[in-house]
């Protein structure tokens, strides 16, 4: 087929369609299975369900190619196809911090989803996928085998910069770097950090767990007294810094909304023989981030992280955990 095919256009759709009350009627009656299946969390019918019913309701739209990255698909707009997927959605809401509501099927049997903020979501037999960050981009992603993004939690890591000879205080002020840049990309401000300990023996056991609180002040004054602290519960434990891997962290403070809950930054040390002082610096990120505005806000803080790590401002690849 040319390569100016538009299958939404070829189904039928045009700029400002709205398919009415048959739209309505249906979004409502799907609404209400919801309910039955799965309480408050999925049932509500929020605008952007309303608006992408309306104009995308009845219909059907096929493929103009084989697919460019992934097999092309094509799908039917009609809600009542995917309730079937209720709990499935409301799983997914639950990780993304925003109410998913079914939109329709693919022909390869996925239940097709729009969410709060506007995306096309997929759940399938494959997985959980982002189709598109609103409703008629997915569905030319579909049509044309764009490849999907898939909802998974996902970690970068980087070798952190040596800028203290001490490596507990250079990883403390490593992790502290990454408290400052999940606040300053408005994830969390993080209230304690998390120290563990894993002995290098035997299986690798882990020693030593507890919360050491961030002290008030700025972070470049609180770097010392903080290392002191650590050093000091590290002290109680009998733990020493010789012989065990370190790990802090900064995790989102409990009552932080999904999916930001999921963010971690955590730095570790001691867990190389060949490089004892190395420090290894990661940020973790739940499947809930793969969509919406906390996606921009992950990917901005890799990008930050990056840069502080010596390792240029592009967006490492990311590892599925």
């Amino acid at each position: 087929m040319s390569g100016d095919f538009d299958a939404l256009t070829a189904a039928g759709w045009y700029e400002g369609r709205d398919a009415g009350e048959g739209a309505l009627a249906a979004a409502l009656t799907a609404a209400a299975v919801l309910a039955a299946a799965t309480g408050a969390r999925g049932s509500s019918l929020f605008p952007a369900a309303l608006r992408a019913l309306r104009e995308f309701h009845g219909l059907a739209p096929v493929p103009g190619t084989a697919g460019t990255e992934v097999a092309a698909t094509g799908c039917v707009i009609d809600p009542g196809t995917a309730v079937h997927a209720a709990r499935s959605f409301a799983a997914l809401a639950g990780e993304l911090g925003e109410e998913v509501f079914p939109l329709g099927r693919t022909d390869a049997g996925g239940a097709l989803g729009v969410s709060e903020s506007g995306g096309l979501l997929c759940v399938d037999h494959g997985g959980r996928w982002v189709l598109g960050d609103s409703v008629a981009d997915g569905l030319r992603a579909l049509t044309t085998g764009r490849a999907p993004r898939r909802i998974v939690p996902r970690r970068w890591g980087w070798e952190a910069p040596a800028t203290h000879e001490d490596p507990l205080e250079n990883a403390v002020r490593t992790v502290l770097a990454g408290v400052y840049v999940l606040h300053h990309r408005q994830l969390f401000g993080a209230r304690s950090l998390g120290l563990a300990a894993a002995s290098l023996r035997g299986i690798g056991a882990e020693v030593l767990s507890v919360p050491v609180p961030l002290p008030a002040g700025s972070l470049q004054d609180i770097a010392a007294p903080l290392t002191a602290r650590v050093r000091e519960s590290l002290d109680a434990a009998g733990v020493g810094v010789r012989g065990c891997a370190i790990t802090l962290t900064a995790s989102a403070p409990e009552g932080t909304p999904a999916p930001y809950s999921s963010v971690r930054c955590s730095v570790r040390f001691g867990h190389s023989a060949v490089a004892p002082a190395a420090a290894e610096l990661s940020l973790a990120a739940g499947a809930g981030t793969v969509h919406g505005r906390a996606r921009g806000l992950v990917r901005a803080c890799v990008r930050d992280l990056s840069r502080y790590a010596g390792a240029g401002a592009d967006v490492p690849v990311p590892v599925p955990v």
